[in-house]
């Protein structure tokens, strides 16, 4: 007995000690060039990992710590698995809501990067359509309300400004197949698209928005989750109508699909925990 015992209290130990070596040493991070030696989490396919991946080829000796979700970011760094999450500051903001959040912005990059609604090449009639869309929640102050209701105060403000009521053309509707809008959205990524506490309804500002969109037309809304390493492939094979998933402008994007004008500026930030040395 006394033997296994002992046994059993070194193996214990082998995995305290494994379970210590997963833990990431505390440092002060005040930019990404602090980033060399720790391990920063990313979620796939993002502005942050891409620019993070540039930084890597440029010489930074960062780890990079790619997730499918979001939300995985975040819980190793609660776990102390990670240094910090590179992640966009709409983001990063419901994390930082609650008065007792564990978390702080430590960094912020000093242009903000514009997200617009994307289609394909071929559907910019409808991109037209919701462009107008856009312009009429901007100038009825609905958008300014729905930014409010998830974020706690307007960040689209100074966006766009629309000094005059919009005409919405439904004459080209025709393009939505059966009457019903099919919007693409990776729902995992608070608080542009999650769940709520159930897991059964889609939430967020981006629902918001489609769900005013289709007020506008008189049309059905329906949101198709959809992995975010693959929502630009269903796009091309038709699986939905336009992808409103916090998806940012840049030129490469421009060039192969319909980007609409902003509707909401977004910047990148460096997460960390707020007892962080």
């Amino acid at each position: 007995m006394k033997k296994f015992i002992a046994m059993l209290l070194a193996v214990m130990m082998v995995f305290a000690i494994a379970a210590c070596g997963n833990q990431q040493e505390k440092v002060t991070i005040t930019s990404p060039d602090d980033f060399k030696g720790l391990k920063v989490s990313v979620q796939t396919a993002t502005t942050a990992h891409d620019d993070l991946r540039a930084r890597k080829e440029a010489g930074l000796a960062v780890d990079i710590m790619p997730y499918e979700k979001v939300t995985q970011c975040f819980d190793d760094l609660a776990l102390n698995r990670v240094a910090a999450v590179y992640v966009d500051s709409v983001v990063a903001g419901y994390y930082l809501a609650d008065e007792d959040s564990k978390y702080e912005v430590v960094w912020e990059s000093s242009e903000g990067e514009p997200m617009g609604l994307c289609l394909s090449k071929d559907n910019e009639e409808l991109g037209a359509i919701l462009e107008s869309c856009i312009d009429m929640l901007y100038y009825n102050g609905t958008m300014a309300d729905i930014a409010t209701k998830h974020f706690g105060y307007n960040v689209t403000e100074g966006v766009r400004t629309v000094t005059e009521e919009p005409v919405i053309d439904t004459t080209n509707l025709k393009t939505i197949v059966d009457g019903k809008l099919l919007i693409g959205a990776e729902v995992g990524y608070p608080p542009m698209e999650y769940t709520d506490e159930t897991g059964l309804e889609f939430i967020g500002f981006d629902i918001d928005l489609g769900k005013a969109i289709g007020e506008l037309l008189g049309i059905e809304v329906e949101v198709v989750n959809t992995a975010w390493d693959g929502i630009f492939e269903g796009l091309g094979k038709n699986q939905y109508d336009v992808i409103i998933s916090a998806v940012s402008i840049l030129p490469d994007r421009q060039e192969k699909y319909f980007m609409t004008e902003p509707y909401i500026a977004n910047k990148l930030v460096i997460v960390t925990l707020k007892d962080a040395e």
